[in-house]
């Protein structure tokens, strides 16, 4: 699905935005919204938004029209100098959607009384707008130290390792989006301004948490040196090749004589134990990687990448920016778009998620600081009282009464999927009893911490990673390689307004389900698939996962130590951005279906959704001529900005300072008015160019004090800091802020017990219910939907289950119990 906007249909013509964000995160949600057809206006200070005044800028020469960052988060928008924040009155007064990033101790300088009936506003900080952290500084470096992702990003025996600068800006900004965006479908519902309540720490702690679970279920802990990090001299994930570096999913590979003959390793290819791959994950692979690592220098990238595609192997190639720009996918799908920065024109990142018909579309470069005056009004009719007398207030969420049916397995599809949920939605989950979802497979055995002679438990309804992302679901089996099966299917189908699926492109068409069929049942239905490459170009067929997405996307080339040549994360990064991705966009479709109907598909490329995380990358390299390389703990510009030694063991503390004040009191508390006059350090610029000293004295003065107690003091005094948590502390024993904002809440699951799992990382003054439900086991509500919906007689339904077109898992025998 190539870029084109020349016969867009946005699904927010015509909305009106009020953009008063001062990061990135708002200014980033604001300007998904103008994407989509909506009129954004910036309303700024006279000395510009701070993005404007972030590094790096056109040929490294600052200026207000020069920022990178600002090139790229505020395209497609208007902007407005506000002297006074009671000028901003009439805009927010105008609005449909007014957008802060205040946090409350400043949030009430804004005339937000004027905020109009009917309106949304938006509010995205760090950590939301009530809570002992809530006038707190941040960033995206505290936030890794907060969330788990740095503790699990480490190299083993090396300080713990922030993703790249802006990752929770961004996700921040993706949150902010799907909540606006789901809560705009209601606004109408009463008289009254919905709040919608962002928060950032706990957008990125929904991309890292679920290896957490799994350890937790069974005991068996997450260190950095055991299981978080790997050393050095290891081989992979990345292995070098003749002309570069890949990745490789061994695990998933079929074919696997075939592969191991590609990669000079026959007798490999010969071993007995790998040949099924569902049970090679439990296998020994050294020296399988031990042989990898010796053989790939002979070969090279590419060509090898292309065949192991054709036998179905999941890899990647380590792609560099520049490298990526050029890239044969992205050029079939339009992906990589252009710009104007400061009159230059710069490549960047396009379309998240295309559209059929398309609603993206960039028409205008970011805006000259004041370029308009004029206050927009809104030309969208409010609905008579009689449209939306069948409207009403829901406590579940401002989704209640859509209708999912979903394919999703592992945990792009279903993060999406389960946001969804949370929003309200009746989500419907379909598996077969002869085909799990494959993450419920990853430990074919019950923990023994979870073991309860009491409980009828399976090994498949007890996966740690399974049960923690696929909340606020139902399940069910229904076998649709056989004609009973589809037929199921199909008379479920107009109940429901979307039909979401993440499997290999073609595996639904060749069931009959395409979009022109679902339509013929359900006219105005919304078909959304996720796949790795997307389903169309060169690679729509390849296999792909997140860990072979992070180094194909750039962000692998991105991610790593100061110094370093890039790594993949200690997670599965790309997952959840690419479900953060494809929730957007199926509110987006609702939104546009309630204007202008039809059927739609969305086809989402986790390689596209991660290019849009590090699209700023793009940007700088045509703005600067320089590949971008990674940062380690360090910022463009804001130092100090590292996680230095505390006192204990391996604890650690992530310090940052944005401003000369906060740096003259950090200095007054490390080493007096010595420090404070220290010439080196008394700039921006100077503290930057002088950062590997900086770091040296304040990691001398950190590593006596204890990490949680010096965090306080440095807040207190209102500089960001926090303690790098551990991940499997933040869940196993539920961090204190977590439990307090109930962000973590207690879910108990039927056979595998409670556990502590994270939630919405939003709250809607219109809604009060954000209770979560345990993830489902295999069927759990096969008898429910199905005679619920299609009015099945228990005897009926019975017959389905005797011929395991259908059922629970505990309806079959075990030995016949799927695998």
């Amino acid at each position: 699905m190539p870029h084109d906007s020349s016969h867009a249909v946005p699904a927010y013509d015509g909305l009106i935005v009020a953009d008063l964000s001062h990061t990135l995160s708002g200014a980033f949600a604001a300007r998904l919204f103008a994407d989509h057809g909506a009129e954004v206006t910036l309303l700024e200070p006279p000395e510009g938004h701070p993005l404007r005044r972030e590094a790096p800028f056109l040929g490294d020469l600052p200026g207000l029209e020069r920022s990178v960052l600002h090139a790229y988060a505020n395209w497609n928008k208007r902007s407005r100098i506000v002297i006074d924040p009671g000028d901003a009155a009439a805009d927010l007064a105008a609005a449909d959607l007014v957008i802060t990033t205040d946090t409350p101790a400043s949030l009430n300088r804004w005339p937000l009384a004027e905020i109009r009936p009917h309106a949304v506003h938006l509010s995205v900080t760090p950590y939301g707008l009530d809570g002992e952290l809530a006038d707190t500084p941040a960033g995206n470096l505290i936030h890794n130290a907060r969330s788990g992702w740095a503790y699990v990003n480490a190299n083993r025996d090396e300080p713990p390792l922030s993703l790249p600068a802006r990752q929770a800006g961004y996700v921040g900004g993706w949150a902010g989006f799907v909540a606006a965006a789901a809560a705009l479908r209601r606004r109408f519902d009463t008289a009254e301004p919905e709040l919608v309540d962002v928060r950032e720490l706990e957008a990125l702690a929904h991309t890292v948490f679920p290896w957490c679970i799994s350890a937790i279920y069974e005991e068996r802990g997450w260190s950095r040196g055991a299981v978080g990090g790997r050393q050095r001299a290891e081989p992979g994930p990345l292995w070098e090749a003749a002309d570069g570096r890949m990745n490789f999913g061994f695990g998933d590979w079929h074919n696997w004589p075939q592969a191991m003959a590609l990669l000079n390793l026959p007798d490999q290819g010969a071993r007995e134990d790998l040949q099924q791959h569902n049970g090679r994950y439990s296998r020994d692979l050294a020296s399988v990687r031990a042989g990898a690592a010796r053989e790939l220098p002979n070969l090279h990238k590419w060509p090898l990448f292309h065949k192991l595609a054709e036998l179905r192997c999941i890899s990647g190639v380590f792609q560099e920016i520049d490298e990526l720009v050029e890239n044969e996918q992205h050029a079939a799908r339009g992906f990589v778009v252009t710009t104007d920065l400061a009159g230059t024109s710069v490549r960047a990142a396009g379309d998240p998620h295309p559209m059929d018909p398309p609603s993206w579309s960039l028409r205008s470069p970011a805006p000259a600081l004041g370029e308009s005056a004029e206050v927009r009004s809104s030309s969208r009719p409010e609905p008579e009282p009689d449209a939306t007398a069948d409207r009403r207030t829901t406590p579940r969420g401002p989704l209640d009464g859509v209708r999912v049916l979903t394919f999703t397995q592992a945990w792009s599809g279903t993060f999406a999927t389960e946001l969804l949920g949370f929003l309200g939605a009746d989500v419907v989950q379909i598996e077969a009893l002869q085909r799990v979802d494959i993450w419920r497979n990853l430990r074919p055995s019950v923990p023994k911490p979870l073991q309860d002679p009491a409980k009828l438990q399976h090994p498949l309804n007890t996966q740690g990673v399974y049960n923690a992302v696929n909340l606020n679901k139902r399940g069910i089996t229904l076998d649709l390689r056989r004609e009973e099966g589809k037929e199921l299917f199909w008379q479920l189908v107009p109940n429901f307004d979307i039909v979401c699926e993440n499997f290999r492109p073609g595996v639904l068409a060749r069931w009959g389900i395409t979009l022109e069929t679902l339509a013929q049942a359900r006219p105005d239905i919304i078909l959304a698939t996720i796949a790795g490459y997307g389903v169309t170009g060169p690679y729509a067929h390849y296999p792909a996962n997140g860990a072979t997405t992070e180094p194909m996307s750039g962000f692998s080339s991105l991610h790593g130590y100061d110094g370093d040549l890039g790594t993949n994360t200690g997670g599965l990064y790309p997952d959840p951005v690419s479900g953060y991705s494809l929730t957007a966009a199926i509110i987006a479709a609702l939104a546009r279906r309630d204007r202008v109907g039809g059927p739609q598909r969305i086809d989402v490329s986790m390689l596209e959704a991660v290019g849009v995380v590090v699209g700023d990358a793009m940007v700088e390299y045509d703005a600067t001529g320089r590949v971008p390389v990674p940062q380690g703990n360090h910022d463009y510009w804001r130092a100090p900005h590292n996680i230095y030694p505390a006192a204990g063991d391996d604890e650690w503390i992530a310090i940052s300072v944005e401003t000369d004040t906060q740096w003259q009191l950090l200095a007054e508390q490390i080493g007096g008015n010595g420090l404070i006059a220290d010439p080196r350090f008394s700039t921006a610029s100077g503290r930057k160019s002088n950062e590997g000293e900086l770091d040296q004295i304040i990691a001398v003065w950190t590593q006596g004090h204890d990490p949680t107690t010096l965090a306080s003091r440095l807040l207190a005094l209102g500089i960001a800091a926090a303690r790098v948590s551990p991940l499997y502390d933040l869940y196993a024993d539920p961090d204190p802020y977590f439990l307090k904002s109930g962000f973590v809440q207690r879910v108990e699951h039927p056979e595998a017990g409670p556990s502590w799992l994270p939630g919405a990382p939003w709250r809607f003054s219109g809604s009060t219910d954000t209770l979560l439900r345990p993830s489902p086991c295999v069927g759990e509500h096969s008898r429910e939907v199905l005679m619920t919906e299609l009015g099945l007689t228990d005897a009926e339904y019975g017959r389905l289950v005797a011929k395991q077109i259908t059922g629970a898992l505990h309806d079959l025998p075990q030995a016949e119990a799927a695998d």
